[in-house]
């Protein structure tokens, strides 16, 4: 792959991809002529044999520093061609420091080269056999795993244990565990891990939270429980971490028993709930509906210090239980105890808006604007939508057509759900006249792509109603550009077929 072209003498590029080394008064050259400095000092940067000057001691720091720098821009001139090869320039230059073989490895990284990444340390680790160690084979194995090179770092582990003769660390098998682990060949990570096993290593339970973790991102929960299983008979004792981890993937996949039966452990063992954990599971009692549970739950992460805030798609889970559970004044509950966390959102306003609407109270909707007013909250087509569909339900025409007016007057601008409260509105005859439901389409609006912008919770609420429901009937393949015009002449032809 050809390396991207870049200035040699751009410094930034060079910081960002290496860790510049200590200035030190050793040799940091190479044994070729062209990378060799004297051994003897300069007479401007040679100690004195009293004391040591300080400012001598920074002319030669300094000067060990941009001869670093300049050998360093050299070598990255060489690799940079496209048909370098960095072994042969390591065996035409002799010989590099150990901070010169590390900004070549970063440099090969940074240009999509990691392949070469073990052919240059065997050469260079050739060259001295105190390379060789477990120290510098970590290192390259966790940068080839890194990479994705995991068959690569498998070839560098052989060649450690087979050439070399060498004990690898567990810290090189469990980076290569988790190599197998991210990309889902469990066979392989199981094999390196009975090789773990069978050397008595020391195993930490974060190798088996990796393959806990993937089995169940896979679905493969019988074997998430066989890798527990094997984890206890190793000695590997389930700590709190694996425990959390256990409820928070049972809670995703909706296995409530196992979810709470792990949970009961952890209470018992007198472990802490991590905040992830607590949320997971209240999602989990939202999805399946069970208010008491979830209700419960929610309360007691509201009161976690620090403070958790909420994703506003869980929000939404939560507040549907109470809206399917008849439970309208929480919703409002819920809003105000978000604004006191989040400020002034849109789903604050869309729950407390909600909250009122769906009690069909006109006294509550009016506070609630006077209250958005007040707070300089901008109205969004979710609050006008709101509002339109508990006048609607209320048959109160006057205040319908005034919430029309004020989102003219907010310039707030309608979208599909608006036209189906009108549509439906007109259709039941309350006292729409033909240029009433053309209120609109004089502005201009029914010309537009349809669009969707009202929050789902009203939909959920308040329910489709006729003309949402006809639309979902159709074939949306090519509905992309379909106007608001288009889709009403549609819906008219739909009703007279029936």
């Amino acid at each position: 792959m050809f390396a991207p072209s870049f200035a040699i003498n751009d410094q930034n590029f060079l910081c960002k991809t290496l860790v510049l080394p200590k200035p030190s008064s050793r040799n940091l050259t190479s044994t070729k002529p062209q990378f060799s400095c004297s051994s003897k000092l300069s007479p401007s940067v040679r100690f004195s044999r009293g004391k040591t000057n300080c400012n001598e001691q920074n002319i030669v720091q300094f000067d060990d520093l941009r001869r670093y720098w300049n050998l360093k821009r050299t070598l990255f001139e060489k690799l940079r061609h496209k048909d370098s090869d960095p072994v042969q320039i390591l065996e035409d230059d002799g010989d590099w420091s150990k901070e010169l073989f590390w900004a070549v490895v970063g440099f090969l990284i940074q240009t999509s080269r990691s392949n070469d990444i073990l052919q240059v340390f065997d050469k260079w680790s050739s060259k001295d056999k105190s390379r060789v160690s477990v120290l510098n084979y970590e290192r390259i194995v966790r940068l080839l795993v890194d990479e994705g090179l995991v068959e690569v770092a498998v070839l560098a582990l052989e060649k450690m244990t087979s050439i070399h003769g060498m004990k690898p660390s567990s810290a090189i098998y469990k980076a290569i565990i988790h190599g197998f682990v991210e990309n889902d060949r469990f066979e392989d990570a199981l094999f390196h891990l009975k090789v773990m096993e069978d050397l008595e290593m020391k195993l930490h339970s974060s190798i088996y939270n990796g393959l806990i973790k993937s089995y169940a991102k896979n679905g493969l929960y019988d074997d998430m429980a066989k890798c527990v299983k094997r984890m206890e008979s190793n000695g590997c004792s389930l700590d709190q971490s694996t425990y959390n981890l256990l409820i928070r993937e049972f809670s995703i996949a909706g296995l409530i028993k196992r979810m709470e039966r792990t949970y009961r452990i952890v209470i018992s063992k007198r472990m802490d709930l991590e905040t992830s954990t607590m949320v997971a599971m209240l999602e989990a009692y939202a999805n399946f509906g069970n208010l008491e549970k979830m209700e419960k739950l929610y309360r007691k992460v509201l009161w976690l210090k620090p403070r958790v805030y909420l994703k506003d798609d869980l929000i939404r889970k939560v507040a549907v239980v109470y809206i399917e559970n008849y439970m309208y004044s929480k919703l409002d509950d819920m809003g105000i105890k978000l604004y006191a966390r989040t400020g002034s959102t849109s789903i604050v306003w869309c729950l407390r808006m909600l909250s009122h609407a769906c009690l069909l109270s006109r006294t509550g909707m009016e506070s609630i604007a006077l209250e958005m007013n007040h707070r300089n909250a901008r109205w969004s087509v979710t609050i006008a939508n709101t509002m339109l569909f508990a006048y609607a339900k209320m048959k109160d025409f006057s205040r319908f057509k005034a919430v029309i007016f004020e989102m003219v007057a907010r310039d707030v601008k309608p979208d599909i759900v608006t036209c189906g409260i009108l549509y439906d509105a007109h259709g039941f005859g309350f006292g729409f006249g033909f240029d009433e439901l053309d209120y609109w389409r004089k502005k201009g609006f029914f010309g537009d792509v349809v669009e969707l912008r009202t929050d789902p919770l009203v939909v959920v609420a308040f329910g489709k109603g006729d003309f949402l429901r006809i639309v979902e009937e159709f074939d949306h393949t090519k509905s992309q550009n379909w106007s608001y015009e288009y889709l009403i002449d549609l819906v008219k032809q739909h009703q007279q077929c029936i």
